[in-house]
């Protein structure tokens, strides 16, 4: 049996750019895990509910705050990916959800709230709005 493939952070120019997708954080990977099934049952896709362990998130956000002086990195918010970063060193798991609706949105963030929601943060094109 082969071991699924996790899906490649969102990225635009090499900097995390996840426009359109709500990153969501939990006290830890199996309430992810549990939160990722309630989505996927509550109407959301496969392909549009991606988990994250505290591992893919370490490594991710260490590169990332490597990367803070090279110029494609411009645009990177550093603090984000240190704060990312903090919260996965806590044992945060993360799922990354396609909400590009205001509706599909709301409906993400109240799907997932009963599983201890820490943060839910959605990449608008030019903003980042928190939700949770």
């Amino acid at each position: 049996m082969t071991k699924p493939v996790r899906a490649k952070f969102p990225t635009s120019f090499g900097v995390f750019s996840p426009t359109g997708h709500i990153v969501m954080a939990f006290p830890d990977d199996e309430r992810a895990a549990r939160a990722r099934s309630a989505l996927i049952v509550g109407g959301f896709g496969e392909g549009e509910v991606t988990q994250y362990d505290k591992n893919d998130v370490i490594a991710e956000s260490e590169k990332s705050i490597k990367q803070e002086a090279n110029p494609v990195q411009i645009g990177q918010d550093v603090a984000k990916a240190e704060e990312y970063l903090a919260l996965a060193k806590q044992g945060c798991g993360f799922l990354v959800v396609h909400a590009p609706e205001e509706d599909r949105t709301k409906q993400a963030v109240a799907i997932a709230h009963p599983f201890g929601l820490k943060f839910a943060e959605k990449y608008n094109r030019l903003t980042l709005e928190e939700l949770a």
